[in-house]
């Protein structure tokens, strides 16, 4: 008798882990966020994630949909090293914490195109798991 016995090994991946299917999520390394430990750095009012993005979008187009908000003072739009292709997300770092708030009010929850749009306070942590 021949008895198999199999196991799910963990997947490895070349790129950021995600709770979602289209790019990263705001908090996936288990890390407090900034209510839980009380921090209250500009940094962490003003960082936006911004998930499911039309992989047509430009850098130009996303620039121009946030800035419509408030001052930026930076964005990226996430694209694939070799292929140059969008890959669904980006990240939008406003000067003023109220433009943040008033962007994710705006524009979370947009259709566009065939995607709604998911805006987010980005919230990171170096994890020493």
């Amino acid at each position: 008798m021949v008895m198999i016995i199999s196991t799910m090994e963990p997947q490895v991946s070349n790129g950021p882990t995600s709770n979602t299917s289209n790019g990263p999520s705001s908090n996936n390394r288990n890390c407090p966020s900034p209510m839980q430990t009380g921090a209250a750095t500009d940094d962490s009012k003003t960082n936006l994630i911004v998930n499911y993005l039309p992989q047509n979008m430009t850098q130009e187009e996303f620039r121009s949909l946030f800035g419509s908000i408030g001052e930026i003072e930076s964005c990226k739009l996430v694209r694939d090293k070799i292929t140059g292709q969008s890959l669904g997300y980006g990240f939008v770092n406003y000067i003023d914490p109220k433009d943040a708030e008033k962007a994710i009010n705006t524009l979370n929850g947009l259709r566009l195109q065939t995607k709604t749009i998911k805006a987010a306070i980005y919230f990171f942590c170096i994890s020493l798991l």
